[in-house]
């Protein structure tokens, strides 16, 4: 017979036993779908309304240089621009911290460029500076059905991140940059 001593001591070891004996065998767990997640930036304030490929403005520039740190955490593999200098300029400061050189995409082909990056880009991030008009058609191509919030002219502030799975699965989500540093006061 068992001295209740003995028994106390191995309740514990019997307790295990039993509930070890009870749980299902672990099963496999499911591999996570591939996340392509792209971010869209409208370009910075550019210098002039009236010239199709204006430089930006200083105030762009400061865009520019406050984007690095809030596109910077993204980590993305590339970084697209399309043909126009102000897209360039806008992520010129953040492809230099990533020592990542551009992409540049024409801003007309907004539903070649949605294929071109969700296949070669599967999985990973791409940060994308666009314009104002083609970024719907892009958004569009990339499978964003919700209602899409508004850009208007002087929009400059906004950042779009979609994330498509490998099942076609979209997330849409909008944020508002951080502001951007003035001018500093005397």
């Amino acid at each position: 017979m068992v001295s209740l001593r003995r028994f106390q001591l191995l309740l514990p070891s019997l307790f295990a036993a039993v509930l070890h004996a009870q749980a299902p065998a672990p099963s496999p767990s499911p591999r996570a779908e591939p996340v392509t997640t792209i971010v869209l930036v409208r370009h910075a304030e550019k210098a002039s309304d009236s010239d199709p490929d204006s430089p930006l403005s200083e105030a762009g520039r400061a865009r520019a240089r406050a984007l690095i740190d809030q596109l910077a955490v993204f980590r993305p593999a590339a970084l697209v621009v399309s043909q126009r200098r102000r897209t360039q300029e806008t992520l010129a400061p953040l492809a230099e911290r990533l020592q990542l050189a551009p992409l540049v995409r024409n801003n007309e082909q907004s539903a070649e460029l949605a294929a071109e990056l969700l296949k070669d880009f599967r999985g990973r991030t791409v940060v994308l500076a666009w314009h104002h008009g083609p970024h719907e058609p892009f958004a569009r191509a990339l499978g964003v059905k919700d209602e899409l919030p508004v850009w208007t002219s002087k929009t400059y502030d906004r950042i779009w991140i979609i994330r498509v799975g490998e099942k076609g699965a979209v997330a849409f989500e909008e944020r508002v940059q951080a502001p951007v540093p003035g001018p500093s006061l005397p």
